[in-house]
């Protein structure tokens, strides 16, 4: 542009010099007298005057107008010329489109302004409505592993945190505030770098846990912690904000009615489809490789206690069946109601058959201890037993082996166990 300013000055100089040089040739050619040459010099000059002024000094000083009003702010300003040289006219060209180049960014910076104000005054209402509803609320950016609000009412509520590191906060209440089988979990989803690593792989913005806290009386509470990620940008980084509720009541009602559905109403043991679920997992996942038994068991003569005494001492007897499982199993192990006199249990880690037959003698001990209401005889079951891997590798299998075995038993006199292929 400054090349094309000196263009047009050398331009608007050249006419005076070439006419000079045609006066003087002509002078000399003719001998013309002084008085001669007056007029028309005067209207040489009086011509180029004007061209001067109309073509180089009018569009100069409309051009400085115009490049002033651009520097005061006015970035819709436009220079049109003409009546000017070509020189003139390029640089307008040029300086026009320069101008709505300016006039487009300055308008897309007001926009991400006003966008930026408005996320700002987004957030100030979104944290707003989350501090009434919920029990603690944190703002971090995580690019630069640093809290940006909320941490006075961490330390208010937990002591020991003294940091403004966010994933050393996350850590701290991991080890020392979240119950000990969540606290890996919750390290892990809340990290700086399971965040970060979320956040750009997920197509999903948030991200919730819900974990056991412990409190200062010894008493675990149910908590949800959600993480939202507010925005992202290449000078911003990624701000998050993080929210606690508390869930205790709502969680336990449904642990309750999760495990009314899993369990047998009657004796309190996995009902039928629980069973198979559990134990189907258990022997492909972290059972799989190691020896274990299904061990079946039904009452004997059931059908005649029903019949005989009714349907109230025939529950009785359920219960009391249940009890003795109970009491001879393991906690660990998997024992559930799966007919209506049928009981099926997963001995977990059998290392040994001798141990395996101790605990079939053991169960038959507690069988005969069993009386019911105005009875003097005991009740008696006869049992049933598969073994994995020896017999089969899936439930189905192993299920139906351990039944043919129960079925031996009680072919053989009732009141026994077999082991399926065993004499």
């Amino acid at each position: 542009m400054r090349g094309k300013v000196f263009g047009l000055a050398a331009a608007a100089c050249l006419p005076p010099v070439m006419i000079l040089a045609v006066i003087t040739d002509g002078f000399q050619r003719s001998l013309l007298t002084l008085s001669d040459l007056i007029f028309p010099v005067a209207v040489l000059i009086t011509t180029y005057a004007f061209v001067w002024i109309r073509f180089v000094t009018v569009p100069v000083e409309q051009f400085i107008k115009t490049i002033k009003r651009a520097i005061d702010g006015d970035y819709r300003a436009r220079f049109s010329c003409s009546d000017g040289n070509f020189a003139m006219k390029e640089l307008s060209a040029d300086f026009n489109r320069l101008m709505s180049c300016v006039e487009s960014q300055t308008e897309e910076l007001t926009k991400s302004r006003r966008l930026q104000c408005q996320l700002y005054e987004n957030e100030k209402v979104y944290r707003s409505a989350l501090e009434i509803t919920c029990e603690r609320v944190l703002e971090a950016d995580l690019t630069h592993n640093r809290i940006i609000y909320g941490n006075a009412a961490y330390k208010q509520t937990f002591p020991f945190l003294h940091t403004a590191m966010f994933d050393e906060m996350v850590r701290l209440l991991a080890e020392k505030t979240v119950y000990g089988e969540d606290a890996e979990k919750f390290y892990g989803t809340f990290s700086r770098n399971s965040l970060l690593d979320f956040f750009r792989k997920a197509g999903s913005s948030e991200v919730m846990l819900e974990y056991r806290q412990k409190t200062a009386d010894g008493r675990l509470r149910w908590l949800s912690a959600t993480v939202v990620l507010l925005k992202s940008g290449e000078n911003s980084g990624l701000k998050i904000i993080g929210y606690v509720k508390d869930i205790d009541e709502r969680k336990k009602r449904d642990l309750e009615l999760l495990r009314q559905s899993q369990k047998d109403g009657l004796t309190g043991l996995y009902n039928k489809t629980e069973t198979q679920s559990l134990a189907e997992a258990y022997l492909t996942g972290e059972g799989a490789g190691r020896r274990h038994a299904v061990v079946m068991m039904d009452i004997d003569n059931f059908k005649r206690i029903n019949d005989t005494f009714g349907h109230t001492r025939g529950d009785q007897a359920l219960v009391k069946v249940s009890q003795v499982i109970q009491e001879a199993f393991r906690s660990t192990d998997i024992a559930g109601r799966v007919g209506g006199d049928e009981f099926l249990v997963l001995m977990k880690d059998v290392e040994a058959e001798s141990a395996l037959l101790e605990k079939l003698k053991t169960v038959q001990r507690l069988f005969q201890k069993i009386r019911l209401d105005g009875e003097t005889s005991p009740v008696s079951g006869s049992i049933g037993v598969a073994l994995y891997p020896d017999d089969g590798k899936t439930y189905e299998t192993l299920y139906q082996k351990a039944d043919e075995a129960l079925y031996r038993s009680k072919r053989n006199g009732k009141n026994r166990f077999s082991l399926y292929g065993k004499p």
